[in-house]
């Protein structure tokens, strides 16, 4: 088991309820087994969660499974649909792996701003 994981997230700002684009709406990131985020984490064989909080996780805004885009690289998705996002507001991401009863959840948190979609 790896001594601790990274996040980092493609998209800090997201709109809830903006459903513009017809091929569906991903938010998307990479996990990392290194502090400087050079050395991707293979995924492979893991469950992968996006959580939300506000406050560091004692309380759940988002709780979503992910699909792994390249488990080897780390990479990975989660499609969003109507209402599945937050009500506005900042929130801190974090990831979950989990795997065979164990459960590695990312050291950083990733700030995110929800918004207020159209």
């Amino acid at each position: 088991m790896p001594l601790g994981i990274y996040l980092t997230l493609d998209q800090t700002i997201l709109y809830n309820n903006n459903f513009s684009d017809v091929s569906g709406f991903k938010i998307t990131g990479t996990v990392f087994s290194d502090i400087n985020k050079t050395v991707a984490f293979d995924t492979t064989g893991y469950t992968i969660k996006l959580r939300l909080s506000k406050d560091n996780g004692s309380t759940d805004y988002l709780n979503k499974t992910c699909t792994a885009t390249v488990a080897a690289s780390g990479t990975w998705y989660l499609s969003v649909t109507e209402s599945s996002l937050p009500t506005a507001g900042l929130y801190l991401a974090y990831i979950e792996l989990t795997k065979s009863g164990s459960k590695i959840t990312s050291l950083n948190r990733n700030e995110i701003l929800i918004q207020r979609g159209p």
